[in-house]
C-alpha cells in the first residue's frame, strides 16, 4: 500500500523510499500504454507479490507472531531504512495473462497506474533494504544478533508458564429429591433422600382393590 514518507510524497510499497533520478520529468501517470509495455517487456516482477507496511515489532509476542507467519509458504518480511517493516506475500496477480500483460489495463487499480516502471526494482538496486527474512529461522537469527535484549524477552515469553488451576466448584449432592427438583427449591433446602409422593399410594390402592375382589370371588 502507498504510505506517506513524511515529506508529503506517497511511499512506494515496492521497496523504494528515494525517487529515481530520471531524465524524463513526466509523472508515471503520463506514460503512454506503449511506453509502459516497452519498459515492462520481459518482466512481471511487480505483478507477482504484494507488500504491506506493518508496525515495527517491539514486544515479545509481536516477534513471536511474525516468526509464526514466516513458517507459512509465500510469506516474507523485510525492513527498509531507517526502520519500516513490510509484509511481503508472494501472490501472482490473477489479471496477468500468458503474454505477461495486464488483462484489465485501462481499468486497473490506481496503485498499479502510479507505479513507475522507470524506477522499479528491475532497474534500481534495493539499496534501502536493511534486512530480508524468507524464513522464521532468519528472523530469529537476526533478533538474536541485532537485538539481544528483545531476544532474551522472547525466550522468557516462550517458556512454559505454570498455571494455577481454578478452585474446584462445590460437589453436588449424590442424591437429589425428585419433589425438590419439581418444586424448584434451593439446593441447600432440598433433603438428600425423600420418598416420592404420588404414584406409590395409587399403586398400593390398586393392589388392595385386587385382593379385596379376589377374596370376595368377584372377577
Amino acid at each position: 500500500m502507498k504510505r506517506s514518507n513524511g515529506v508529503g510524497e506517497p511511499h512506494d510499497p515496492h521497496h523504494h523510499t528515494a525517487p529515481a533520478d530520471l531524465d524524463d520529468p513526466r509523472d508515471a501517470l503520463e506514460l503512454k500504454p506503449e511506453e509502459n509495455a516497452d519498459l515492462c517487456a520481459g518482466c512481471v516482477k511487480c505483478c507477482t507479490y504484494i507488500a504491506v507496511e506493518v508496525d515495527a515489532p517491539r514486544a515479545a509476542w509481536e516477534y513471536d507472531q511474525w516468526i509464526w507467519a514466516l513458517h507459512h509458504q509465500g510469506i516474507e518480511l523485510y525492513v527498509e531504512r531507517p526502520e519500516r517493516w513490510y509484509l511481503h506475500v508472494e501472490a501472482r496477480c490473477r489479471q496477468l495473462n500468458d503474454q505477461g500483460r495486464c488483462g484489465i489495463y485501462g481499468r486497473h487499480p490506481v496503485l498499479c497506474r502510479e507505479y513507475d516502471p522507470r524506477s522499479c526494482e528491475r532497474r534500481l538496486p534495493l539499496a534501502d533494504i536493511r534486512a530480508w527474512f524468507k524464513s522464521a529461522q532468519e528472523l530469529e537469527d537476526w533478533i538474536r544478533r541485532e537485538r539481544p535484549k528483545h531476544w532474551r524477552a522472547l525466550q522468557r515469553y516462550r517458556r512454559p508458564q505454570r498455571r494455577v488451576a481454578p478452585p474446584a466448584a462445590p460437589a453436588a449432592p449424590a442424591f437429589v429429591a425428585l419433589a425438590s427438583l419439581v418444586a424448584g427449591t434451593a439446593p441447600s433446602q432440598r433433603p438428600l433422600l425423600q420418598r416420592p409422593a404420588g404414584p406409590a399410594p395409587r399403586r398400593r390402592a390398586f393392589q388392595s382393590d385386587r385382593r379385596r375382589k379376589a377374596s370376595s370371588g368377584v372377577s
